[in-house]
């Protein structure tokens, strides 16, 4: 609404206004002229009071000037103001063109993220630091209407992944052709896992967020694994061994016969040796 406008007249026994904006009237009662109404429509208007009757031709003049409300329109890239990001990566910046405001403020956004207003454009950027989901408002400020924007931000937390398995049976010993005690690990984040450097008979797989490794060593020796946690965010990784011990050996290695002897009594063995 106008503040009204008004004007004290004598002589006159009416008058006509011309020139307002739609929305608002004007009207001549008791020696006065009263403009007021709400304009519906912008720019600006150069308004003429006539009075008519009694003598002479009485003219005044005035102007309205009517702003627009405050426009906030998405400049950068669709969806870049609903964005899912991980946590420490950089957003891809988010702006909005503005008109009529003299400023803006930005609130709901993550540690590490900021939002400015200059020369008509609202920008966000940064890297967030905390994980959630932030619904952010971009509220203008000065010029008309009350005009506001709203966006989200996502930041995944980075993956992670721990032992749940008995302590110790990421490193274990096992003897050849023995079934390995299950290795489990929980994982958050991950769409999948890879589990190298197992031994032939030992397999890893990843499923409902849990890896497992398990099997029977087909071959001795000692093997170093390593978990590879992909998709979500970082890169995270743990490892571990598995010692696959060969089968026990003995093998006679004093002359052949040592070990099937024949002697007298109360005579000297010929010494009998195995390797083991």
């Amino acid at each position: 609404a106008i503040a009204n406008i008004t004007y004290a007249t004598t002589g006159a026994t009416g008058a006509g206004i011309t020139g307002l904006p739609a929305g608002v009237t004007g009207s001549w009662l008791a020696n006065v002229v009263t403009i007021s109404g709400i304009p519906t429509v912008q720019g600006t208007f150069t308004y003429m009071v006539t009075l008519t009757g009694g003598c002479g031709t009485a003219v005044t003049t005035g102007t309205l000037t009517v702003n627009p409300d405050n426009t906030i329109a998405l400049a950068s890239a669709p969806g870049t103001d609903a964005q899912d990001i991980c946590i420490n990566t950089a957003l891809t910046p988010v702006s909005y063109n503005t008109t009529g405001a003299t400023g803006a403020s930005v609130t709901g956004l993550p540690a590490g993220v900021t939002g400015s207003w200059f020369a008509d454009v609202v920008t966000i950027s940064g890297a967030p630091s905390e994980a959630g989901t932030f619904s952010y408002t971009v509220t203008l400020t000065g010029g008309c209407g009350n005009i506001t924007a709203p966006g989200s931000i996502t930041v995944r937390p980075d993956n992670t992944i721990i032992l749940t398995s008995g302590a110790g049976t990421d490193n274990q010993t096992v003897c050849v052709n023995t079934a390995l005690t299950d290795i489990t690990y929980a994982t958050t984040g991950a769409t999948g896992a890879a589990v190298t450097g197992l031994p032939a008979g030992v397999t890893g797989t990843w499923a409902a967020d849990v890896v497992t490794i398990s099997g029977t060593p087909s071959l001795p020796g000692t093997f170093t694994y390593l978990v590879t946690l992909s998709g979500g965010c970082g890169t995270v990784t743990t490892g571990g061994t598995i010692n696959s011990a060969p089968d026990n050996t003995i093998t006679l290695t004093s002359p052949a016969g040592t070990d099937g002897q024949t002697i007298c009594i109360n005579s000297p063995l010929t010494d009998i040796t195995y390797a083991t």
